[in-house]
């Protein structure tokens, strides 16, 4: 009978077997690439970004609990690096989202409040919100990505998005009305 996924990662720990690692790689290196592939959109950053996955299994291993589920535990990394991949180019992606972030607050907010935010302001607010945050206003604002898309993309329900998306904006908003240039 063979090993259960659990067995071989927790056997992979203890004697640092190659083989046993391969073993795991073959049973999951196209689950990998596909679900890298349904956050990146690219095919070909997503088999790159799957080797990296690989990489942290390998370099991780000993963080794997067990008697817990190598399938939730490999979906964290996956998740995680893919996350990271997307917010990899922190200061470009920060200005694009920023001018648009800063257009819709514009709309939003009545001059009485605040005086229209710059692209810097917006930049350093944007450092003070969460990666989630962060990365579903990208995915609106700079990607353009539907509500329905996000929601695929994200395994969320649409009207989550929406939500998240609405809270990410207030956040925003309310940073922006407590900010106080240095």
């Amino acid at each position: 009978m063979p090993l259960t996924d659990e067995e071989l990662m927790c056997r992979f720990r203890q004697q640092k077997d190659a083989a046993l690692f391969t073993e795991l790689t073959i049973r999951h290196q196209d689950s990998i690439i596909r679900q890298c592939q349904h956050y990146l959109k690219d095919s070909e950053a997503a088999k790159d970004i799957a080797q990296e996955v690989l990489i942290r299994v390998f370099t991780k291993a000993d963080t794997f609990r067990e008697g817990h589920s190598f399938r939730n535990w490999l979906r964290g990394i996956v998740h995680n690096r893919c996350i990271d991949h997307l917010n990899q180019d922190k200061t470009e992606l920060h200005q694009d989202i920023s001018s648009k972030i800063a257009d819709t607050i514009e709309d939003e907010t009545t001059t009485d409040q605040v005086e229209k935010p710059t692209v810097e302001i917006l930049e350093e607010l944007l450092d003070m919100i969460s990666g989630q945050d962060k990365l579903l206003l990208l995915l609106k604002y700079k990607e353009r990505w539907s509500v329905s898309t996000i929601s695929h993309s994200l395994n969320l329900s649409e009207s989550a998005v929406k939500m998240r998306l609405s809270r990410a904006k207030e956040k925003m908003q309310l940073l922006l009305l407590k900010y106080r240039p240095k």
